[in-house]
């Protein structure tokens, strides 16, 4: 399977840590917090936690605590079509693809849940023709990007002509929860909104995907999952998330087929990014540390964002890139990886 072209869309409005941090000492859960929970909020917002800035699909943050479970999944049925449209069309208008061109989409989400799929409203949105195959995937949270890649390639390999959309949507600012535990309080500080689609087809375009592998830790699930809490998303993130990642990422670097020269990885935050430049004989993951910065966690769609940015990176001057290792981790506990290798 062959990548033609990625690329990606956030909401407009953006907000520092700072701003967030402010806007929480506002909301009227501020005063309910333990005095720890209160400094922890404090000392990573207004600390070095690698974001400088995040994008919400919110008018204002003020609304972003306000919202009771009915207008938080409103706002995720309305969203992440939208955003998932805007991805799709920035994608589009690199690859030179027309919409009526495209025969499968397949998205991956986990901040919200619609039955049809995010997949029903985004082909509507952008007018796709009846017939395209249409799958969604959920369960997987930050590393769903590679298994979608990875559903998509078996299409592919029976249908070589065909023309794919991959689309990863998050609207994290639906999932915002908080109360006094240590990881739900971290998650809220770390997320932000945005999606990243991915064309891809069995010829053409200058980089080749193979090699898939996954490890699955199903025994260390409750250690990052999202749990049902009065009919809202509560994000549960256990302090050893940042260890388990590398261990595991370290693990599945090992099923490598060949030495890459770059590394496209997802970020998660600035613990686990340390503990991956740990893991892996990569030096600095500066791609996945430049997304952090510069959007938060955006869970799936952030390894597409840092694979964005290196195509762009390799657009604008000469590299001996020839084999690229990609991998993203989340929910299960899982974490998924393929091999990119640039076509003649």
């Amino acid at each position: 399977m062959n990548l033609i072209a990625v690329g990606s869309a956030f909401p407009s409005n953006r907000f520092t840590q700072l701003e967030c941090l402010e806007a929480m000492k506002g909301a009227d859960f501020w005063q309910g917090l333990t005095g720890r929970s209160r400094m922890v909020l404090e000392k990573v917002l207004a600390g070095e936690s690698g974001i400088e800035k995040r994008h919400f699909a919110l008018d204002s943050l003020e609304e972003a605590w306000r919202r009771g479970a009915q207008e938080l999944n409103e706002a995720y049925e309305q969203e992440a079509p939208d955003l998932a449209a805007d991805a799709v069309r920035n994608t589009l208008a690199k690859s030179g693809h027309r919409l009526d061109e495209i025969d499968a989409v397949f998205v991956s989400s986990c901040t919200g849940y619609l039955c049809p799929g995010v997949s029903s409203h985004l082909a509507e949105r952008l007018g796709l023709r009846a017939d395209v195959f249409l799958q969604d995937m959920t369960g997987l949270g930050c590393g769903a990007a590679v298994p979608l890649m990875r559903a998509a390639d078996g299409v592919i390999a029976r249908n070589p002509d065909a023309v794919i959309l991959t689309v990863a949507v998050e609207v994290c600012s639906a999932a915002f929860y908080v109360e006094d535990d240590f990881g739900v309080l971290i998650s809220t500080c770390l997320f932000g909104d945005g999606a990243a689609a991915a064309v891809w087809s069995g010829s053409g375009g200058s980089w080749k995907v193979q090699d898939f592998a996954s490890l699955h830790i199903p025994e260390e699930r409750e250690k990052i999952r999202f749990t049902n809490a009065g009919g809202r998303l509560r994000n549960q993130l256990d302090r050893s998330v940042p260890e388990l990642a590398g261990k595991t990422v370290k693990a599945l670097y090992q099923k490598r087929r060949k030495e890459p020269q770059a590394w496209v990885t997802h970020g998660g935050g600035r613990d686990v990014i340390e503990a991956l430049e740990k893991a892996l004989p990569a030096g600095e993951l500066s791609l996945a540390r430049g997304v952090m910065r510069d959007y938060g966690n955006l869970s799936s769609p952030s390894v597409l964002v840092a694979l964005e940015r290196f195509l762009e990176q390799e657009s604008s001057a000469a590299s001996d890139v020839e084999h690229v290792w990609m991998c993203a981790f989340g929910a299960g506990f899982s974490a998924h990886s393929c091999e990119l290798t640039r076509l003649p």
